[in-house]
């Protein structure tokens, strides 16, 4: 069993890596379909579907802590820093707001 790293995370952090790594490149990256993509896309789920900003406001800048393997944050990596090349689209700049350094795949 792989260790488990501890990511810190804002609800917008999440959005975007699921963004990045399952919708617009599932199939191109293996591994977006274990448990930690899974503890992500329900604490989504969990967003109010009230119109009010601060309400929205305050869900979005929600911190979390995940527990998530070192392949998914090797994933996760991948996705934010290699992947959306395939596209010929500049690699998503707001990866440097949430997501820590790179890890190194060795």
């Amino acid at each position: 069993m792989s260790n488990l790293v501890k990511i810190d995370l804002t609800m917008y952090g999440i959005a975007e890596v699921l963004t990045w790594c399952h919708d617009r490149n599932k199939g191109r990256v293996p591994g977006v379909e274990t448990e930690g993509f899974q503890k992500m896309k329900a604490l989504l789920a969990e967003k109010p579907q009230s119109a009010d900003y601060f309400t929205l406001d305050q869900f979005w800048k929600k911190k979390v802590t995940l527990d998530l393997t070192e392949e998914e944050v090797a994933t996760i990596d991948r996705c934010l820093y290699d992947i959306p090349n395939f596209d010929n689209e500049p690699l998503p700049q707001i990866r440097h707001k949430f997501w820590p350094k790179p890890v190194a795949a060795h």
